[in-house]
């Protein structure tokens, strides 16, 4: 079952994700490079408007699955799932501990003194456990829990058992996350965007969404996605103004539930969306690309502060994805390339052979 809608959806969800990461109009290493007032909150306003992306990722993974939970050997099809995900977690993190984040330095210092600061930095947090090699891989490990989690609900006879467990734990995820500072004066040392904190919750309802037909008219999920959205913004700037909590701090907030709720049914409600578009295309692409896609961003980072441009800037993710589909496009070829973008030995002529199918589909 495929609908146009969530596929192209799938492919500007990737972008947001890019957004997230490339950082337009800030740099994670120095702060210093963008410290103007107007530059500070335009850097957080790109970065919250994406947060739509991963909740979005998490609802379609469980509508998508959810019939074969009621399978008889549902449990050997949740692990099919999670395989080749924890699969990718592991090569990936191997590839972002081996591959060097400043490749010039190889050149004066040589491999383990380029090395030495990345090593320590990953060896510095405990939250990196969770994670793997680099930040964004906490994804992979975290969907593949929340699938785990589900089919044990419905093992029990309830599958929404899942969403409360869902809801106990996002709430206690913002307890120690985002309202943290507000209600109990510090964030926990936990990260609680990992493991099932965060994706239980998504998973769970998309999977009763399908399960139940629910549906809403297109006007009224139009309504609630932007409701959703504006609520989200302002809950994030309340944060800020009565607590200082920093207004791109937030991966997910109360809002999050409507705003993406509302995306979810909108593309239910307007399934033609994108269809034949390069956004539907490029859908079969998206999890090799957001697994890679980390190693440009880290790469270009040293431009960005070199050229202090807001045209490359606001154009910088843009250009990210289309090198990351080049990367892709390379790897692609390769005889691992089932094992670095599917999880799964596949050759590679198999591998694009299978995009190709999947995108006329």
């Amino acid at each position: 079952m495929r609908i146009s809608s969530i596929e192209a959806m799938r492919t500007l969800a990737l972008l947001a994700v890019v957004v997230i990461h490339s950082s337009p109009f800030a740099n994670p290493f120095d702060p210093t490079i963008w410290p103007e007032p107007h530059q500070i909150y335009l850097a957080a306003l790109f970065n919250q408007l994406s947060r739509f992306a991963v909740p979005f990722f998490f609802l379609t993974a469980g509508f998508f699955f959810e019939p074969k939970l009621k399978a008889a050997d549902a449990g050997t099809l949740v692990w099919r799932y999670c395989r080749p995900l924890l699969l990718l977690w592991v090569l990936w993190s191997l590839v972002y501990i081996l591959v060097p984040f400043n490749p010039p330095a190889l050149l004066s210092q040589g491999y383990l003194a380029t090395m030495a600061p990345q090593w320590a930095w990953l060896l510095s947090d405990a939250n990196n456990l969770w994670v793997g090699g680099m930040v964004h891989l906490w994804y992979l490990p975290a969907l593949a829990l929340a699938m785990g989690l589900c089919w044990l609900a419905e093992r029990l006879g309830k599958l929404e058992l899942a969403l409360l467990m869902g809801l106990l734990l996002y709430l206690l995820a913002l307890l120690g996350g985002s309202y943290a500072k507000p209600l109990l004066g510090a964030e926990w040392p936990l990260l609680t965007r990992n493991g099932p904190f965060f994706s239980l919750l998504f998973v769970s309802l998309g999977m009763l969404i399908r399960r139940y037909q629910w549906r809403l008219p297109s006007r009224s999920a139009f309504w609630l996605m932007v409701g959703g959205g504006l609520i989200y913004l302002l809950e994030g700037v309340v944060l800020y103004v009565l607590d200082g909590v920093p207004f791109g701090r937030h991966d997910f907030l109360l809002a999050s539930l409507p705003w993406s709720l509302g995306l979810f049914a909108w593309l239910l409600a307007n399934p033609r969306w994108g269809q034949g578009s390069w956004l539907e295309k490029l859908a079969p692409k998206v999890l090799g690309l957001y697994c890679l896609h980390m190693l440009l961003v880290i790469w270009l980072m040293p431009l960005s502060a070199a050229w202090m441009s807001p045209l490359w800037e606001v154009c910088k993710p843009l250009v990210l994805l289309a090198l990351s589909l080049l990367l892709y496009q390379l790897l692609a070829r390769l005889p691992l390339a089932g094992w670095l973008l599917q999880g799964r030995p596949t050759s590679p002529c198999a591998t694009l052979a299978a995009e190709k199918a999947r995108a006329a589909n």
